[in-house]
């Protein structure tokens, strides 16, 4: 009897921690869905650049490359975007990331004709730098990933070209409760970057 109170405790204890770790998640991806995006949206001629992740070693893609893509065809069909840029190189030593999430986006619907791929990035740092001149002569730009990588890519880019920068706008990127999970491994990420110094 004791050890059944004993586990039903731990079972509540854990419920907590878990409810309020998705809660702080949740409240710092709303948080950064916000965060370096000029005070005025514009308009005109939108663009998007997904950042890349890793693919499955079988060449599939990998969940947070699907979360990812997603995005990228409700940011598409928001913003009425005509040109998507997916960046990401052959990182861990597969399929380059952007050939992948753009296979994947055709999937969902979005049209070959408008996806571009960058394939020589393999941070986010490059995948804003060498996505950039892919990115010329559209007034809108929209980052897509998670909220919180999102952010930091946005940093970069107003650290990289403040010109282009003014042309951000959201990608509608947060929605309470989205893949709370992968939320949760971003937000931990995130925190390890800044612990290390490398945000």
């Amino acid at each position: 009897m004791a050890r059944n109170v004993g586990a039903l405790k731990a079972a509540r204890y854990g419920a907590i921690v878990l409810a309020s770790a998705i809660a702080a998640s949740e409240a710092v991806h709303w948080r950064a869905s916000k965060r370096y995006l000029p005070p005025r949206p514009r308009s005109g001629p939108a663009a998007l650049v997904v950042l890349g992740y890793h693919a499955r070693k079988d060449g599939s893609p990998h969940p947070v490359q699907k979360w990812r893509t997603e995005l990228a065809a409700r940011a598409w069909r928001r913003l009425g975007a005509e040109r998507i840029i997916f960046s990401g190189g052959d990182s861990k030593g597969g399929p380059p990331e952007a050939e992948v999430m753009a296979g994947y986006a055709q999937s969902l619907g979005v049209p070959k004709s408008i996806v571009v791929t960058e394939r020589a990035a393999s941070n986010t740092r490059e995948n804003i730098a060498f996505s950039l001149p892919l990115a010329q002569g559209y007034d809108r730009l929209a980052i897509v990933s998670d909220p919180l990588h999102a952010a930091r890519a946005r940093r970069y880019l107003w650290q990289q070209c403040p010109a282009a920068a003014r042309k951000l706008v959201s990608a509608g990127e947060y929605r309470f409760g989205e893949r709370w999970w992968l939320k949760l491994f971003s937000a931990a990420y995130e925190l390890y970057l800044t612990l290390v110094g490398m945000r």
